[in-house]
C-alpha cells in the first residue's frame, strides 16, 4: 500500500486532502478464539459470532511530518451501547513480526494506535488479544466521523515511527455485539508500506 504524499488536509475523515488517496478494501477475520488471553474468554464466546465487521477501506498517506491511516467501515447499528465501537492500526516492533491476527505475542510485541467512540486515541503496545498497555506517549491523535451508517476514522503520529515498521495491521470491534479487548475483527496479513517521497 502506498503511502502517498499529500499537502491537503488529512487531519479529519472528511478532510481535502484524501480526494486524491486510493482506498484498499482489506478483509477481516475474527481474532483466532485460541488466542484469546484466558480460558474464561475462550469458553464464553465459543457458541458466540463475533468479529462482525468483515471489510475495512484502508487508506495511508502523510504531508512530511505525519503519518495518516482513513479507516472506513459499515456500522451495524447506533454506537449507544455499554461498549464502545472502535479501531486501531498497529505496526510490528521488529521486522519479521509476529502474525498480524494475534494482534502481536509476548515477545513480538506491535504498535498499536487505538480509536474508541468513547475516548481519545492512544499509543499501546499490545502483545496479544486484549494484553495493552499504554506507551506513556500522547503522539497518537484520531479523528472520527459516523454518517449514513458508516464510521470513517483516521489515526495519525509521527513518519519515522510508521517507516520504523514498514508494514501494518488493522483492527475494528463492534461495540453493540459487545466487542472488545480480544475479541474483534483483524487484517490476517500484513499489509506493506510504501511511503511515497
Amino acid at each position: 500500500m502506498i503511502v502517498t504524499k499529500v499537502s491537503g488536509e488529512l487531519a479529519e475523515p472528511t478532510g481535502g486532502g484524501w480526494s486524491g488517496v486510493d482506498a484498499e478494501s482489506v478483509s477481516l477475520d475474527p481474532v483466532p478464539l485460541d488466542s484469546q488471553p484466558t480460558e474464561y474468554i475462550r469458553t464464553a464466546w465459543a457458541d458466540r459470532e463475533y468479529g462482525k465487521v468483515g471489510e475495512v477501506k484502508v487508506s495511508t498517506a502523510h504531508d512530511g511530518r505525519r503519518a495518516y491511516v482513513r479507516l472506513e467501515w459499515a456500522d451495524s447499528d447506533a454506537p449507544d451501547t455499554e461498549f464502545a465501537d472502535a479501531a486501531a492500526v498497529f505496526f510490528p516492533a521488529e521486522e519479521q513480526g509476529a502474525p498480524a491476527e494475534t494482534l502481536g505475542s509476548e515477545d513480538q510485541a506491535v504498535n498499536l494506535w487505538l480509536w474508541q467512540a468513547d475516548r481519545e486515541a492512544r499509543d499501546l503496545t499490545s502483545t496479544g488479544p486484549g494484553r495493552f498497555r499504554l506507551r506513556g506517549t500522547d503522539e497518537v491523535s484520531a479523528s472520527a466521523e459516523r454518517d449514513g451508517g458508516r464510521w470513517s476514522v483516521v489515526l495519525s503520529r509521527g513518519l519515522d515511527d510508521v517507516r520504523n515498521g514498514g508494514k501494518l495491521g488493522v483492527a475494528v470491534w463492534d461495540g453493540s455485539n459487545e466487542e472488545r479487548a480480544g475479541i474483534g475483527s483483524v487484517s490476517t496479513e500484513w499489509i506493506p508500506l510504501e511511503i511515497e517521497g
